[in-house]
């Protein structure tokens, strides 16, 4: 049943971040959500640990024997500690219900046991159950929340403001059936071509997309509600709370000269993306300090399910010689091109390949914000997975590829907008372009 109470947010972008945070020496920065390599919350962490602020850190837990959620356990804590990831609260915080068992111990992915590729079309899932599991898990989640605030009462500086970072994302149920399906419909062009409407309108999609929903959009919800204790305490002495999440709703790149929005399809997750938003916007509505910020893409190791995610992230070069011509994170980034790519290709022959794709009519139809997220095409996704293929191709080595390094330019800059921002933020919701990137970025020197 959708949501009566959804509302239209238009599009937002964040063009000019404040130059400092009302965040302090002291404050506190709580991480809630695993912190793996290579994510966006990084640069948001080396922020607030550079304005000299307590970062804390969470874990998802750990599945043991039986599957069974466990917290983590020396060996794994002192690997975080090596990693700098300390103090830690040990309390699994791992959010989704697709292994919780119902009354009868059956749980969401057994379900789908046996199931062969060749048969996804046909899955048949019991929704009474799953429903059940839900609930269970939801009731679970909450308790474990509950247990992790009193935990971080405990680590707050008497008078420390704080900064919660919702990390969470994803929601892949982990049933074997499930992520080569979504590879199929991801990936797949030509003959592999698979519709992500067919696939989202099935069994398999309804169980994904509920999923992502729990993971990735009411796990801010549960954050907000079940950290209003300690913030009304923290409020009575005079602190402030803000909470900053990670979105995706597309963003504005450089486009043959001129910033316009343009978002990857089919991004499945979107609609929980969608579903992020409205959490922030009802919390603001309340007078709650609470931010999603929609990212640019990146590439990671999470999203290379989704090849040509990467493709806008090239036109970030035209961006920063733009606005940054003569820093030295705009040069040197122009000699990693010379260094990356074969010698019969430049930067400037990107460019122009993806100035092409982005201009195309093909991708015009599938660059509108009004209906995103928008399900996949076959002569679009033919396209899309071509024009990445064909950057990919003209670097030296596939494993060495020039949109790492503009990544770790995105996170740095997202850092330093969201650390700025968040703490008194203009609106519930808020798009970084690669404008407002290619600006901090050499800040980031």
């Amino acid at each position: 049943m959708a949501n009566t109470d959804q509302v239209f947010i238009p599009f937002q972008p964040l063009k000019e971040a404040p130059n400092s945070s009302d965040f302090k020496a002291d404050d506190v920065l709580v991480i809630f959500g695993e912190v793996f390599a290579r994510g966006y919350v990084n640069g948001l962490i080396e922020e607030a640990k550079a304005n000299g602020m307590k970062v804390i850190y969470s874990t998802v837990g750990r599945r043991g024997e039986n599957l069974q959620l466990r917290p983590l356990n020396q060996e794994e804590l002192e690997e975080k500690k090596k990693q700098g990831q300390w103090p830690l609260i040990n309390v699994p915080l791992e959010c989704g219900f697709d292994l919780e068992p119902d009354s009868k111990g059956v749980t969401p992915v057994s379900q789908l046991k046996g199931l062969k590729l060749s048969e996804w079309q046909n899955a048949k899932m019991d929704w009474v159950s799953i429903e059940e599991s839900k609930t269970r898990a939801i009731a679970g989640f909450r308790e474990r929340v509950t247990k992790y605030m009193a935990e971080l009462e405990g680590l707050v500086p008497k008078g420390s403001n704080i900064m919660f970072a919702h990390t969470m994302a994803g929601g892949v149920p982990r049933a074997k059936i499930v992520l080569p399906a979504m590879n199929r419909v991801f990936k797949g062009y030509g003959e592999r071509f698979a519709s992500s409407q067919e696939f989202w309108e099935g069994e398999l999609g309804r169980f994904c997309s509920m999923s992502f929903m729990e993971v990735t959009a009411h796990s801010l919800k549960h954050l907000i509600e079940l950290s209003q204790s300690l913030t009304d305490k923290l409020a009575k002495n005079g602190a402030r709370v803000c909470y900053v999440a990670y979105g995706y709703h597309g963003n504005e790149i450089l486009i043959k000269g001129e910033y316009q929005w343009q978002s990857y399809s089919p991004y499945l997750q979107g609609f929980a993306k969608l579903e992020l938003e409205q959490h922030a916007y009802r919390a603001s509505k309340k007078g709650i300090a609470a931010t999603v910020f929609n990212v640019p893409e990146i590439l990671t190791d999470s999203s290379a399910i989704f090849p040509g995610v990467e493709i806008p992230l090239y036109p970030l070069i035209a961006a920063l010689r733009k606005e940054n011509p003569g820093a030295s994170i705009t040069k040197s980034l122009i000699v990693l091109c010379r260094e990356l790519l074969k010698p019969e290709h430049s930067i400037d022959e990107i460019l122009q390949i993806t100035d092409e794709y982005f201009r195309s009519n093909l991708k015009k139809e599938w660059t509108k914000y009004d209906i995103w997220p928008q399900h996949n095409g076959s002569k679009q996704m033919e396209q899309m997975q071509t024009t990445s293929e064909r950057i990919i191709g003209m670097h030296k080595d596939p494993k060495q590829l020039l949109s790492k390094d503009l990544s770790e330019v995105v996170f740095r800059s997202c850092g330093k907008a969201i650390f700025r921002e968040g703490s008194r933020p203009r609106k519930s919701v808020l798009w970084i372009g690669h404008d407002l990137v290619a600006k901090l970025g050499s800040q980031n020197e």
